[in-house]
């Protein structure tokens, strides 16, 4: 890495284009010092004088891209905190340091704006990690450059959501050809790979637990390949133990992934919600899947309202799944859709006979019965979630080699 040039303010200080830490103590200059060393970035970034300094230094339009601040000599963390992220913008990280140590704090200094909350005494291996990391997070964000991110939610248990997420990976992969990577979040229950016949790859939860160690090498551990195009992420945890599911792994791990495919579908289950709202909001499409039951329209519209205070920069795609007249407690399509103010995306019919085959068999829906109403509804979502566009087939003998268009022979594509 080079190191980092520097801008200049309206004002003649001199800001460093990628870091700058602002410390109060000696201990933690030094620190920061030998993280600046180690990453090659210039002797300018490293200042004395916590977030006061840093909010005198720091111009609108004139932010390092990373900055730490520390807010142990502040008399209004809060209020400093909230002015240097404006000062810094939003394409901009704030990183805080601090002295408490309660998740309070930590919620409180995220809430307000700053990306990370470090704790006193300061260490180089954990502010290092703190800036690589921030670049490795910030890939998830930027995944439709590459690519674009999917969510799958089931609003409900047992709504065929994996079914639908697993599927949908399945066709871009094979019908589309599209590099796709389909990760099952559900580390104890998944049946991603049980559904698709593929073994678990052994380095699934070690990736998750260790986000800094993330790199290609370290993610082919995790992936099994079904095909030319599909890699699958899934794994079956012991129930007895505790997987940390952190938003930072996540995002880490989709901005690695999304380097080499081009579509990335996530399997989110439900009651991993309340700690995925960075995915949520960086997801180019969130598909809801639900029954046509009344729990169904209370779980859609209560999971839709939460997610407008994530500024979700994507769509969000409502899908009633497992329709059939001989479902229990399935309103009409006319109520579900009045109880949620607006129409239903797309609907999935019942088809057991086909989903018993595959399940039997350990095969996509599309390889068992590609004429089924399923594998055409399927076909239709994974298309317009993928922006995948059929190539329109010219009808026999349309244009003959030097004559004139001729009437095209039998309907049209």
């Amino acid at each position: 890495m080079a190191k980092s040039s520097s801008l200049s303010t309206l004002f003649g200080n001199s800001v460093c284009e990628e870091y700058m830490g602002f410390l109060e103590d000696e201990k933690s200059l030094e620190v920061n010092r030998e993280v600046c060393a180690a990453l090659e970035y210039s002797d300018d970034a490293t200042l004395d004088g916590g977030i006061t300094a840093a909010l005198g230094r720091i111009e609108p339009g004139n932010s390092p891209k990373v900055v730490l601040a520390d807010i142990t000599e502040s008399v209004d963390p809060d209020g400093d905190i909230t002015r240097l992220v404006r000062k810094m913008g939003a394409d901009n990280t704030l990183i805080v340091l601090g002295t408490s140590n309660e998740v309070s704090e930590f919620r409180k200094m995220i809430a307000l704006g700053a990306k990370d909350y470090l704790v006193k005494p300061l260490t180089a291996e954990v502010l290092k990690d703190a800036i690589e990391n921030i670049g490795r997070q910030s890939q998830a964000l930027n995944a439709a450059q590459s690519g674009k991110l999917t969510v799958v939610v089931g609003v409900r248990g047992g709504v065929g959501a994996t079914t639908i997420a697993t599927n949908l990976a399945w066709i871009m992969a094979n019908e589309e050809k599209l590099p796709t990577a389909l990760m099952d979040l559900d580390l104890h229950f998944g049946t991603t790979t049980l559904s698709l016949d593929i073994e678990t790859g052994g380095g699934f939860r070690e990736a998750l637990e260790n986000p800094h160690r993330l790199d290609k090498l370290f993610l082919d551990s995790a992936i099994v390949k079904d095909g030319n195009h599909l890699a699958v992420l899934g794994t079956e945890e012991p129930i007895d133990e505790l997987v940390d599911v952190s938003e930072e792994s996540i995002d880490a791990l989709i901005g690695e992934i999304s380097q080499d495919y081009n579509q990335v579908i996530v399997d989110l289950p439900r009651h991993l919600l309340p700690t995925q709202g960075a995915l949520l909001a960086s997801a180019d499409t969130v598909i809801l899947v639900s029954d046509q039951s009344l729990a169904g329209i209370r779980d859609i519209n209560r999971i839709t309202q939460a997610m407008t205070t994530l500024q979700t920069k994507g769509r969000i795609l409502k899908v009633v799944s497992r329709v059939g007249s001989e479902r229990s407690a399935q309103v009409s399509k006319a109520d579900f859709e009045r109880g949620l103010n607006e129409s239903v995306d797309y609907v999935i019919p019942e088809d057991g006979k086909t989903l018993t085959v595959c399940a039997n068999a350990g095969k996509a829906v599309g390889e068992v019965s590609v004429k089924a109403p399923i594998a055409k509804v399927l076909q239709e979502l994974a298309a317009d979630v993928s922006g995948y566009e059929k190539p329109k087939k010219k009808g026999l003998f349309t244009l003959v080699p030097g004559g004139k268009k001729k009437k095209e022979v039998g309907p049209k594509a």
